[in-house]
């Protein structure tokens, strides 16, 4: 079968790029043929990890105009017809959104939800009469499109997710102390990444010994290491390169819980500390 994963760029360190990639190289590893489309790709390394893909970028030319942008894209789809084309839900490329009304009739058309976002829903929702079926990475993204749009059908999709083996399952550090927390995103945006030192200073005045890592990038890193001066937890927190994806799995495994940090609990007033998720791994 002939498959197409749409996204907007191919870039290391970025979950989205990760996700598709490794759907890709799985639907190639089971015999399909798969292009990755994409606005942009800046990753070397992600291309030479993922050996039988092919490529091609849909980017915007200068000299192009919007309307012949769309009918180049549409002009692609047409040449290479895809029999199957997934896209990433929430992708910031209109007209990539517009070139959909342009596929051929035997192509179907799957979006992928993979962020419990309204940038990730609106555009599912007001696409809707295009698409065929959606896939969710989780049952709350798939409970949660189904409700918005009852009459679509929705599946679960965990395959994009490469899952630990026997081996690395028998190297999860046991629970020991000092607890090792960990966060991994960027940081930046609604990800609340300031409240990390707070919820570090908490658990040493309960007297939890604890330390945390941080594996990210963004422009909250300068405020984000002053916060951890500021509560006094400098010394206990670590920042390291953050890994390629192999070294990213070695880095969960090597600590006790994994940090989501809820933006909403996070900005009341009325809660000082509170970890919305933890995942102990």
């Amino acid at each position: 079968m002939k498959i197409a994963v749409c996204l907007q760029i191919i870039q290391p360190r970025d979950g989205t790029s990760h996700f598709a990639m490794q759907l890709g190289q799985m639907l190639a590893d089971a015999g399909h043929d798969v292009t990755m489309v994409a606005e942009q790709v800046r990753s070397l390394e992600l291309r030479n990890s993922t050996p039988g893909l092919s490529y091609i970028t849909i980017h915007q030319h200068r000299w192009e105009s919007k309307s012949r942008h769309i009918y180049r894209i549409g002009d692609i789809f047409h040449e290479q017809y895809f029999q199957v084309v997934f896209i990433c839900a929430g992708l910031p490329v209109p007209d990539l959104e517009r070139a959909f009304a342009l596929l051929p009739d035997g192509t179907a058309l799957v979006p992928i939800l993979g962020s419990d976002r309204e940038h990730v829903y609106e555009p599912t929702q007001r696409t809707a009469a295009l698409w065929n079926v959606a896939v969710a990475e989780s049952p709350r993204l798939q409970r949660t499109i189904h409700a918005r749009l009852p009459e679509k059908p929705v599946r679960l999709l965990t395959t994009g997710i490469k899952h630990p083996s026997d081996a690395e399952l028998a190297e999860r550090l046991p629970l020991s102390v000092p607890l090792r927390l960990l966060f991994v995103g960027r940081l930046a945006g609604g990800k609340n990444v300031l409240m990390l030192p707070k919820v570090l200073a908490a658990c040493i005045r309960r007297g939890l010994s604890s330390t945390l890592t941080i594996c990210g990038y963004g422009q909250e890193r300068g405020p984000l290491e002053q916060a951890c001066h500021d509560e006094g937890v400098a010394h206990l927190v670590e920042f390291p390169e953050i890994p390629f994806q192999a070294g990213l799995y070695r880095a969960y495994r090597s600590h006790h819980v994994s940090l989501l940090l809820d933006y909403q609990v996070f900005n009341s007033l009325k809660l000082h500390f509170y970890i919305s998720k933890m995942v102990l791994v």
